[in-house]
């Protein structure tokens, strides 16, 4: 007798789409546990192209764009959401990331852009929950989030603080979500990825500064995971399965963050030496 993850007549927004990325893998998984998927991006291409994938699954996908780095566009999105769409039952934000060009000392890092990575891997992500928590809280239905963090948030994040400053918050953020909401049936928990094959990281990584792809130590393989691998691990969450389970950051990583997290780099000082 198999134990199925079941999503029949459950609705489900995921923020952040790409096909080749966890979004899109995210989009699919739920699709194929029977969910009714809600896919946001600023893109609309991305949400056309995951909603013809999901429907050719044989679920149903409805589409919606906004640019998170927009805080009026983000107070409008679960409004939208549930006037266009009616209620929904989870929600997993997985839009963010780093940006090649912010790849940087923190000393060299200009102002502008650690308020942009805040906003694209942490702001966002409180518009939104508070939104859809109100509204289940409003209506005395159960709910359950799944926020994306990072390896980058464990210990430290060289060359890339804003971005690990930016998931630590998340994660603490949504540890006072489950303990606030948890008396109202509201679940919320984090997945914390490492490195995740998709075309996205391939795109900055090759858009890296000399720089920066000199301040790594070349002697540390990094450990890639598949998009997939982490969409099983938000969609468990999501599920009834993990009904126990709220408040807690699921590392989800192939064991990167046991080897090093964030990247070893070398000594900026010494070229030939690492820290």
């Amino acid at each position: 007798m198999a134990l199925p993850i079941e999503f029949t007549g459950r609705t489900i927004l995921v923020s952040g789409i790409h096909k080749g990325g966890m979004g899109g893998a995210t989009c699919r998984q739920l699709a194929r546990a029977g969910a009714t998927v809600i896919a946001l991006d600023r893109e609309q291409a991305y949400v056309d192209a995951i909603a013809e994938e999901v429907r050719a699954l044989g679920a149903t996908c409805h589409t919606l764009t906004a640019d998170l780095q927009d805080v009026a566009q983000c107070e409008q999105v679960i409004p939208s959401v549930i006037e266009r769409f009616g209620r929904i039952d989870g929600l997993a934000n997985i839009a963010g990331g780093t940006r090649a060009e912010e790849w940087l000392p923190l000393e060299e890092t200009p102002g502008e852009s650690f308020w942009t990575t805040l906003q694209l891997n942490f702001a966002y992500v409180f518009y939104l929950c508070r939104d859809a928590a109100r509204e289940w809280i409003r209506t005395g239905h159960r709910g359950a989030i799944v926020n994306v963090g990072s390896v980058s948030a464990k210990d430290a994040a060289p060359w890339h603080g804003p971005y690990g400053a930016a998931k630590s918050g998340l994660i603490a953020l949504t540890r006072t979500m489950a303990n606030e909401w948890h008396e109202f049936g509201i679940r919320a928990n984090s997945v914390s990825p490492g490195a995740v094959m998709s075309e996205r990281v391939l795109a900055k990584a090759a858009a890296m500064s000399d720089a920066a792809k000199a301040s790594l130590d070349p002697s540390q393989k990094v450990i890639l995971s598949e998009p997939v691998e982490l969409a099983n691990a938000i969609v468990f969450l999501l599920s009834d399965l993990a009904s126990g389970v709220s408040g807690q950051n699921l590392t989800v990583d192939r064991s990167l963050s046991t080897k090093f997290c964030a990247g070893a780099r070398r000594n900026r000082r010494d070229p030939h030496a690492t820290q």
